[in-house]
């Protein structure tokens, strides 16, 4: 497929018929995928949720700037490469609309909202997201990962023989390095006053005790936290040693699996973590 990328500004009143003055910039393009168009909006939202993400793991002021210099390289690329594969998607007829359905009816559930329009309301929240915008997200996603599985997974039959002498002859790329894996819970206290503040404290400190009384920890996730992580059980990517932020590395990072740790505050409210994983470096 040929790629335009494109740097240009779309005016509501159109370009011939009103003097400059009366321009108004509604969106900027900054890149035109075989007629379907990437906007700076796109861009600033995918660039605010990794900030996000990476704050409320804790990452330093340092680490934040390095991975967001690296993330906005890769950002523009990734997110052409996905309108490429949602029109490949479209160009073999694929229908995710039922896949799209349940998987939404399983958010509204899981969030326990029974009412479409408040529905709708807790996505725009949620998200910063018109709930259409987010649902044809969601269909993207979806229809991606069917590209995928149909058009390179099912077509890929590669002999064990040579999967076990490519291994054998490359076995130094196949070193796992030392990881760890973290779940986590967040208690919000931003826009509360103090009494709001102080039941947050107190949400979070029961919360870590019925984690140790071995409530399934995603429940708790699912029904409390309100971090991006949420509707992932609170899953956070596995991370490498010297990553985390430091006070938070020496929390968890010689702590055994299943370990729970004390409510920790950071600027955005009380969080929790709990260890899944740990595993050591060697052999993959």
């Amino acid at each position: 497929m040929r790629i335009c990328v494109l740097a240009i500004c779309v005016s509501a009143a159109g370009f011939a018929q009103a003097p400059a003055a009366d321009v108004t910039t509604v969106e900027q393009i900054i890149a035109k995928v075989n007629g379907d168009i990437i906007t700076r909006s796109d861009m600033d939202r995918a660039r605010r949720e990794m900030e996000a993400q990476l704050k409320q793991r804790g990452a330093t002021p340092q680490q934040i700037a390095e991975a967001m210099q690296q993330g906005e390289k890769d950002a523009l690329r990734e997110r052409i490469d996905n309108l490429l594969l949602v029109q490949r998607g479209k160009e073999l007829n694929i229908n995710v609309d039922s896949e799209v359905t349940k998987y939404l009816a399983q958010i509204q559930l899981e969030n326990k909202i029974a009412e479409p329009d408040k529905f709708q309301q807790w996505i725009r929240e949620q998200t910063g997201m018109t709930f259409e915008d987010f649902k044809q997200e969601v269909k993207n996603g979806i229809l991606t990962q069917r590209v995928v599985g149909q058009e390179v997974y099912s077509k890929v039959n590669i002999p064990r023989e040579d999967i076990v002498a490519y291994y054998e002859k490359n076995k130094a790329t196949f070193l796992r390095k030392e990881r760890i894996f973290l779940r986590e819970i967040l208690i919000s206290t931003q826009d509360k006053d103090d009494a709001g503040k102080a039941a947050a404290e107190k949400k979070a400190k029961d919360l870590v005790a019925r984690a140790r009384r071995n409530e399934r920890f995603a429940d708790l996730v699912r029904d409390n936290s309100e971090g991006l992580t949420a509707k992932q059980g609170g899953v956070l990517d596995p991370y490498e040693k010297n990553v985390l932020n430091p006070a938070i590395e020496k929390l968890v990072w010689d702590r055994a699996k299943g370990y729970v740790t004390d409510p920790i505050k950071l600027d955005a409210g009380w969080l929790i973590l709990r260890v899944d994983d740990h595993q050591k470096e060697g052999q993959a």
